[in-house]
């Protein structure tokens, strides 16, 4: 299934689940959407796994740079599943996902085993950044189904919806933690941290294309670096550069609109007094996998 047919069963989905009440039609969405992006995932050479708000669309633009240069495709397109392998062949199929109900496809007799084979990135952000990230996405950004699935309005503060929101630290650190145990025993396993991408990018780039099998250059890798800037992403967010939803900005006055916002490391801090703060980061402490890395 193409990216584009992907788009049409979900939309067909949303209208004939329009009628029902508001807890089943969550619900069903969730679980339906969660089952079309598995169909994706089985098809694909590759997966990237993320929680959302981990710094994902960075990564799409760091690999669409690198096939950009190497089999000279326009540079205002991203990738989007299929698309650059139905440009040139070469190119794998990307599937980049949440893992909305991945479990169901790693428990399958027929499917399990494949899907543990395959290449795997898992890119992992600091949770508290996450929870930060995603206030602004389901405040801002957010379509009328996430608002609806997390419940955007039915939190008192920023500091209510990252403590208590599904979307905050206790749905966030539930899933690292789950996703750390299930991906232990995968064979093909690479996990990419947000925090060592942005200290040393193209080291991390290269390393991670290693890993994939695919060495781009020193200079290519260089070169995307550049083009994925954090000042250059938001510059072509603001004038719709590359025609697409996931990198537009919902109010090019608004820069928390953005969906490249700031991408700082530790920048929660900005946001909590210091009470805030310590709460915060106890209960990371106090809840997620010490060897994630963030607990400290």
């Amino acid at each position: 299934m193409s990216e584009v047919r992907h788009r049409l069963y979900r939309a067909g989905i949303w209208a004939v689940t329009a009628p029902l009440p508001r807890k089943h039609r969550v619900a069903l969405r969730h679980r339906l959407r969660g089952r079309l992006d598995n169909r994706l995932v089985l098809k694909a050479d590759w997966v990237v796994l993320s929680r959302a708000k981990s710094g994902r669309t960075w990564v799409r633009v760091l690999l669409s740079r690198l096939f950009q240069q190497q089999f000279d495709l326009p540079e205002n397109e991203l990738l989007e599943y299929d698309n650059f392998h139905r440009m040139n062949p070469a190119i794998p199929i990307i599937a980049m996902t949440h893992g909305h109900y991945l479990d169901e496809l790693a428990d399958n007799r027929i499917h399990g085993e494949a899907l543990r084979n395959k290449p795997v990135v898992f890119l992992i952000r600091d949770p508290r950044d996450v929870a930060v990230s995603e206030y602004f996405q389901s405040t801002k950004r957010a379509s009328a189904y996430k608002r609806e699935l997390y419940g955007v309005g039915e939190h008192d503060s920023m500091f209510d919806f990252v403590m208590n929101s599904s979307a905050g630290l206790p749905g966030i650190i539930t899933y690292l933690n789950h996703w750390h145990r299930v991906l232990a025993d995968w064979p093909r396993v690479y996990r990419l941290k947000y925090e060592l991408l942005r200290a040393r990018p193209e080291a991390e780039l290269a390393a991670l294309c290693e890993f994939l099998g695919q060495p781009f250059s020193t200079e290519a890798v260089a070169e995307a670096v550049r083009f994925a800037s954090f000042d250059k992403l938001k510059a072509r967010e603001k004038e719709n550069y590359f025609r697409n939803n996931r990198l537009s900005a919902k109010n090019p006055e608004d820069p928390d609109s953005f969906k490249v916002r700031r991408g700082k490391v530790g920048g929660y801090r900005d946001y909590f007094s210091d009470d805030e703060i310590e709460a915060m980061d106890r209960f990371v402490a106090e809840n997620l996998v010490p060897a994630i890395g963030y607990a400290d």
